[in-house]
């Protein structure tokens, strides 16, 4: 990464936009970023981190608005843009705080050059988040890495070198990313750590099998499994030693002759119940013959029962009839009274229309005090228009008055000013011309060879230039005087056609109010406004509407009752008639019926209704007949049979055979039942024994593979001291201090030299990041720890492993063309500075640009090139110079 060109504005105590060229610095390699303590020198290395990453070269100062100039002005954006060159190609990063009404709004843009030069936006939608990802990924350097290998900053600059091994590793981590091996050891352990758990469960999974069967070992699982055999086979045995199917077959045997026996017990008892049912049969066949006597005078009864109830009929009719009238009558009576009730209230209807008429006849007026109303309001809003341009024009005359109060006194001093100034000018000149008057020699104003009173030369030296000047600005601002009277009296006729045009707005008011007034005397007594009329004359039509409606429904009402009444009437005799002739017919079939009676036996119509019956009903009976019959046949059939069948057999007890048919049963059941359980108890512990066995096998020596794999995965994360990751850390950091050490072969004529120590340090286990220094000059031949180094040297051994750094990065991959380095020359001697300027040109053959902050005399005399910070008005400015 090679920085091009920074620039930034409002930013820090940079009030005012700044630009630095790096280009122009990278051809002399080395600069110097001076200044006085506080101004803003590494604001600038800020910028560049900011433009980056978000964040200042420092820490602590990494929000955008907290960045921005206090002094700037309220609008003013502030921004800084940061462009560069890295792997051939050049990009442009650029954050921005932009005054977006009372708040501050941040905007992100991301550019790089293309085939033609232009810069391209080349990151859509660029947010904070996304520009700082991409500044990672195109610069392979997180934040701290960039600030420990290209940027050094204030306050940091010893801490790879007097840092602890467990920080050091911290920092070797984040410069070359080497947190994979610690990844791999993590891993690796995690793996070791699920097998070894795996196996254990296994182990505990199999015992606690085992203890299910309570058996604590393979060997007891299977005797159990013998055992269990051996019951088996001895139930096998007693089994087919009992017979229990030829015990079951008997007994079966003997059930089916006690059912035969039962059959015969059931035929005997089944002619007895038959026998029993002979008397129902005769009396049900006197039933069937009396039924059928009574069937031939049913026809009479059936006429006689619908004589009667259409005589009950004809009555109820004749009835309702006389009654339906009589309600008829009386709503005739109440519709004529309801109907001349409301023809009573004409008078008052006929009264309405009149009003009615008479209301119509105002609506004109009505309408007129609308128009009028209406001319009004539109009046009164003219009026406040008017009077709001008015008081417009009126500020607008005034504003221009005061101003040219104040355009007036200017001029006056002005032209005051320039008086004095042409009053000195021509008493300068007089001066002038009297110190060239000699006596005897003629004045060349007056002509006088005599001279008493010489003018004087003035004290003060006014020009001729500076009168005229004084001059033209009295005439501008009279210029400027007279223009704004101009404007003053434009305004004054403005002022002037607002109020005439209220004058014209008022009197049409006042004429508009006049009528209305006159107007309102002509209208109906409390309606005051058309729209009341309307509602009065609607109101006055409803009732009207109503009435007529309400009569034309009353008379039709009316003339309705008067006809249904009429017919009721008629309605009446016919009924009566119907009557007489019904009871005709009922006599008639109550004489036919009484002779049908007497033919067939019967005293009364009651008896005969008695002994009716249904054909179904008679059918029914006929069948039941026959079906006994039929029962009484077959049950002698069957009992002879039976009889024949067990002549010679002798009847068996049945509780006994049940009994011994239940016992033999329960035996068989349960042996099929014991052994239905040993024979799956067998199988499951065969299975079982089998998992198991498959399962275990070789169980023990994968343990013990674990255990050693898991001791080895300790060692490989640094439970116990030195893990894989600080093993590869390690290492890099030999290749850092090598590096550093060239550095140091030209410090103080190659008297110290850095080593990577072993030693623990106190209160951890972990070791091999500690950094010891081997001194020349000291009798110490072990060396002694860099904590002992004076400030100075600390600073010298710093320098070369910070450069030692840097350059293992490049090995490594990252390419660095710059590298910052922010104070600490302060502590060092001539001697000293002039080692480090050593390391410093070294190493900017190799990087290209080196940049460094301090304030340190000798360095600014010794580096021509430098960013010169300065304070101008309250904000600090740089100055670029080019050695």
């Amino acid at each position: 990464m090679r920085p091009v060109r920074i620039e930034f504005q409002a930013f820090g105590p940079y009030a005012g936009h700044e630009a630095v060229d790096f280009e122009a610095l990278s051809a002399q390699g080395l600069f110097l970023i001076c200044g006085k303590t506080g101004i803003g020198k590494t604001m600038i290395l800020d910028a560049m981190t900011f433009a980056l990453y978000g964040k200042s070269s420092g820490h602590g100062r990494d929000d955008f608005e907290s960045m921005r100039c206090t002094n700037a002005d309220f609008d003013t954006t502030t921004f800084v843009k940061l462009e560069f060159e890295h792997n051939g190609e050049y990009y442009v990063f650029e954050r921005r705080l932009e005054r977006k009404r009372k708040n501050l709004s941040a905007s992100y843009n991301v550019m790089k050059k293309d085939s033609d030069g232009v810069y391209r936006v080349c990151l859509e939608n660029a947010k904070e988040k996304t520009m700082n990802e991409m500044a990672v990924k195109m610069l392979g350097l997180e934040y701290d890495q960039f600030r420990q290998v290209i940027v050094l900053p204030q306050g940091q600059f010893e801490k790879l070198l007097t840092s602890n091994s467990e920080e050091k590793e911290k920092i070797l981590t984040s410069i070359f990313g080497e947190e994979k091996w610690q990844r791999i050891a993590d891993e690796l352990y995690a793996q070791v750590v699920e097998r070894k758990d795996r196996l254990k469960s296994k182990q505990e999974r199999i015992a606690m099998s085992l203890m299910e069967e309570h058996c604590a070992s393979m060997e007891e699982l299977y005797r159990l499994i013998s055992q269990k055999e051996a019951v088996l086979a001895e139930l096998d045995e007693n089994y087919k030693l009992a017979d229990y199917d030829q015990i079951i077959r008997k007994q079966q045997e003997m059930l089916a002759l006690i059912k035969r026996f039962g059959d015969l017990h059931k035929a005997e008892e089944r002619i007895l119940r038959l026998e029993d049912e002979k008397e129902n049969q005769k009396t049900t066949a006197q039933r069937i013959s009396d039924a059928k006597r009574a069937d031939k005078v049913r026809n009479l009864m059936q006429t006689l029962d619908a004589a009667r109830k259409a005589y009950e009929k004809r009555l109820q009719d004749e009835e309702s009839s006389i009654q339906t009238a009589e309600a008829l009558e009386e709503a005739m009576k109440t519709a004529e009274e309801a109907l001349q009730n409301h023809l009573e209230k004409e008078d008052k209807i006929e009264q309405k229309k009149a009003l009615r008429i008479q209301y119509e006849g105002k609506r004109s007026d009505y309408e007129g005090i609308d128009e009028i109303q209406k001319e009004l309001r539109d009046c009164q809003k003219e009026i406040e228009q008017a009077k709001t341009e008015e008081q417009t024009a009126k500020k607008i005359y005034d504003r221009h008055a005061e101003r040219i109060i104040q355009l007036q006194g200017e001029y006056a001093a002005l032209n005051e000013k320039h008086s004095r100034f042409l009053d000195s000018y021509l008493a300068g000149i007089t001066g002038e011309l009297a110190q060239e008057l000699h006596e005897g020699i003629p004045c060349p104003v007056c002509g006088s060879t005599e001279h008493p009173d010489k003018a004087k030369s003035a004290d003060n030296s006014i020009t001729k230039a500076m009168v005229d000047e004084q001059k033209s600005e009295a005439d501008t601002k009279y210029q400027e005087l007279q223009g704004m009277l101009t404007k003053q009296d434009e305004a004054k006729e403005i002022l002037d056609e607002k109020h005439t045009a209220v004058g014209k707005i008022h009197t049409r008011m006042i004429a508009c109010e006049t009528m209305l007034e006159s107007m309102k005397n002509n209208l109906v007594e409390g309606v005051n406004s058309l729209e009341e009329l309307n509602g009065v004359l609607k109101e006055l039509q409803q009732e009207i509407e109503t009435y007529s409606v309400k009569r034309t429904e009353l008379e039709r009402d009316e003339k309705k009752k008067k006809e249904t009444c009429t017919e009721a009437k008629a309605r009446i005799e016919s009924a009566r008639m119907e009557t007489a002739s019904s009871k005709t017919l009922l006599q008639t079939a109550e004489t036919a019926l009484c002779a049908g009676l007497s033919e067939h036996g019967f005293e009364t119509e009651d008896e005969a209704k008695e002994l009716l019956l249904s054909e179904n009903e008679i059918e029914k009976l006929t069948k039941q007949m026959a079906d006994y019959e039929a029962n009484v046949k077959a049950a002698r059939e069957s009992l002879g049979a039976l009889q024949e069948e067990l002549m010679n057999q002798e009847e068996p007890d049945e509780t006994v055979c049940k009994e011994q048919l239940n016992a033999a049963s329960n035996a068989k059941s349960e042996y099929a039942e014991q052994k239905g359980i040993l024979t799956t108890e067998l199988r499951r512990l065969k299975e079982k024994a089998k998992m198991l066995e498959n399962e275990g096998s070789g169980i023990e020596e994968q343990l013990l593979r674990a255990e050693e794999d898991f001791v080895f995965a300790k060692k490989l994360r640094g439970d116990s001291g030195t893990g894989l990751q600080r093993y590869v850390l390690g290492i890099m950091f030999s290749s850092v201090v090598a590096a550093a050490n060239k550095m140091l072969e030209m410090v103080h004529g190659g008297r110290y030299r850095l080593y990577r120590s072993d030693e623990k340090v106190q209160g951890s286990n972990k070791r091999g990041l500690e950094l010891k220094v081997y001194d020349r000059n000291s009798e110490e031949h072990e060396g002694r720890f860099v904590s002992t180094l004076s400030g100075g040297e600390k600073f010298l051994a710093s320098l070369a492993l910070s450069i030692g750094m840097s350059t293992v990065a490049q090995k490594s991959g990252m390419k660095i063309e710059a590298l910052f380095i922010d104070e600490g020359f302060g502590s060092l001697d001539e001697d000293s500075i002039s080692d480090a300027m050593n390391i410093l040109d070294s190493i900017q053959k190799a990087n290209g640009l080196v940049g460094i902050i301090s304030h340190v005399q000798i360095l600014q005399d010794r580096i021509p090139t430098k960013l010169r910070v300065e304070e101008i008005d309250k904000s600090s400015h740089i100055v670029q110079t080019i050695g």
